[in-house]
């Protein structure tokens, strides 16, 4: 058996480097989606805001206009998936527990001690909020819990949360390789 040639090396760099690029898209693509859901929810707020304006109005002339039902439902789920979708992207760039304004004034060896923790901290929580959000799907779906107004399946909503959680895990591991480059060297 011989030992692997610098070509093999720069295969194994070009695939490592392919799929990060390819998680950071899907991260970023991920995000995006979360966005249209938290704009989404925002929409149907506005809506609901404007029917309850409304009915204000209407009730002078003896008429009724009611509020969307189920918007509360609606709401909670699509910023639940929101948020979460947002997680990942926001771990990819670096918006995270590390303070910044005190971190980038200490010497580079705190500064790379401060990310590894910090980083190695976020993908475990990112890991233990997919497993427990994974126990979710399992529990609501097999209670068959839906929603109170819409009706709609809860597990539904909680499992693209276990997959935003998994990208999360991705985003660390990818940050982990990017030490911080901020301060000088002391």
């Amino acid at each position: 058996m011989s030992a692997p040639n610098s070509s093999d090396k720069i295969g194994l760099a070009e695939s490592q480097g392919a799929l990060i690029s390819g998680f950071s898209k899907i991260i970023r693509y991920w995000a995006l989606l979360g966005g249209l859901a938290l704009m989404l929810a925002v929409l149907v707020t506005v809506i609901n805001a404007l029917g309850f304006s409304a009915n204000v109005i209407a009730r002078n002339f003896g008429f009724n206009v009611s509020g969307l039902p189920g918007y509360e439902d609606m709401v909670t789920l699509f910023v639940g998936f929101a948020a979460l979708a947002m997680m990942p992207y926001c771990q990819l760039r670096g918006g995270h527990i590390a303070v910044d304004a005190f971190m980038k004034s200490a010497p580079r060896v705190l500064q790379w001690i401060s990310h590894i923790l910090s980083t190695l901290l976020m993908a475990g929580i990112a890991l233990f909020f997919a497993y427990m959000l994974s126990q979710g799907v399992e529990q609501a779906r097999g209670d068959g819990t839906v929603t109170a107004v819409l009706g709609w399946p809860v597990w539904a909503f909680m499992l693209p949360g276990v997959f935003s959680c998994l990208l999360w895990f991705a985003a660390s591991l990818i940050q982990l390789k990017q030490l911080p480059q901020t301060a000088e060297v002391r």
